[in-house]
């Protein structure tokens, strides 16, 4: 991955003023929504001692962390945090950010339904001298980005997966939504297999991150290509779809592999399920970095490069029982 410079945000001495007169004591509590009114830690009231941050949606545990570590920020620097969530849809999460802009935040931390397609709402921000910060995915025009190295979580998992089927054998990718995060994880993942001559992929085929979507897609896969014996999924909420479908199909001889840390993957690795290894991320570190830079930014603090990369630890039967998860 390319590392840019940043470039400095817009109305960075006016911001700068904002974020230097916070002295608001964080207290309360936070809640999530979707297009009701965001949830704040901290006791202001807005305005130019804010950060607004805007995952994807409320339910994947991995956003709630990132939530978390949000909230942790704000409690530590002192400062409002507001939580609206995107509710998996681009446009929802583009009036979020218009909703910021008007409450006039000092800061923007994003981590994006659609990599690309959030860009104007993006620029809107910026335009108004708000600085972006994206985490977890790369968003359109944002002033910085935090992300797990997605290319290293995809090798590593996918490595697994090649060492797992002795180097032999079909396997199917479970793809996801359109966003930084997923193309760079399926990137090195067909990196790694490239290591494995005698391996196939058969399929490879979108879902949209959740369970529900990876069991309805594993099911098709499995039913057209009853040769497969792995998968790589992109998540882990995928992983438990695609472990769920090969079950109810008799096929406890399917290993798959992933990406993310989530207690659930976990425990099917401890005990011996068709998970059997994930990449874990730290989306907890992510929430918090994110907030902390957007604070910077709009002191006129630039990070020394645009993108951060996060690496990620492979979680297998080896070290699951010690490992320490973030679910």
């Amino acid at each position: 991955m390319n590392v840019l410079h940043v470039r400095a945000p817009r109305a960075a001495a006016c911001l700068a003023a904002g974020a230097l007169a916070l002295g608001i004591a964080a207290c309360g509590s936070s809640s999530d929504s979707g297009s009701g009114s965001a949830g704040t830690t901290g006791g202001g009231d807005g305005g130019s001692g804010s950060v607004g941050v805007t995952v994807m949606n409320a339910t994947n545990p991995f956003f709630k962390a990132e939530e978390q570590g949000a909230e942790a920020a704000g409690k530590a620097l002192g400062i409002d945090v507001k939580l609206q969530n995107g509710n998996q849809d681009v446009a929802e999460q583009s009036d979020v950010i218009d909703s910021f802009i008007q409450q006039k935040v000092a800061g923007i931390v994003i981590d994006p339904v659609d990599t690309d397609a959030v860009g104007p709402a993006v620029k809107r921000a910026t335009d108004a001298g708000i600085p972006v910060v994206a985490i977890d995915n790369d968003a359109k025009g944002a002033d910085a980005t935090l992300t797990t190295d997605n290319v290293q979580a995809g090798r590593i998992s996918c490595r697994y997966l090649g060492e797992q089927l002795r180097g032999e054998g079909a396997i199917a990718l479970l793809n996801g939504t359109p966003i930084s995060a997923v193309a760079d994880r399926i990137r090195g993942c067909r990196e790694a297999l490239a290591d494995f001559p005698g391996i196939e992929i058969v399929a490879d085929q979108r879902g949209d991150n959740g369970r529900d979507k990876g069991l309805a897609v594993a099911t098709d896969i499995l039913t057209a290509h009853p040769e497969v014996r792995g998968f790589f999924a992109i998540n882990d909420p995928t992983a438990a779809g695609i472990e769920l479908a090969a079950k109810q199909k008799g096929r406890d001889d399917i290993v798959i592999t992933s990406v993310d840390g989530a207690g659930d993957a976990i425990d099917s690795i401890r005990d011996g399920g068709l998970i059997r290894a994930t990449a874990a991320q730290d989306p907890i570190g992510m929430g918090r970095r994110g907030v902390e830079l957007a604070r910077e930014l709009a002191a006129g603090r630039a990070p020394a490069r645009r993108v951060q990369l996060m690496p990620t630890t492979l979680v297998t039967a080896d070290n699951a029982d010690t490992y320490r998860g973030w679910d």
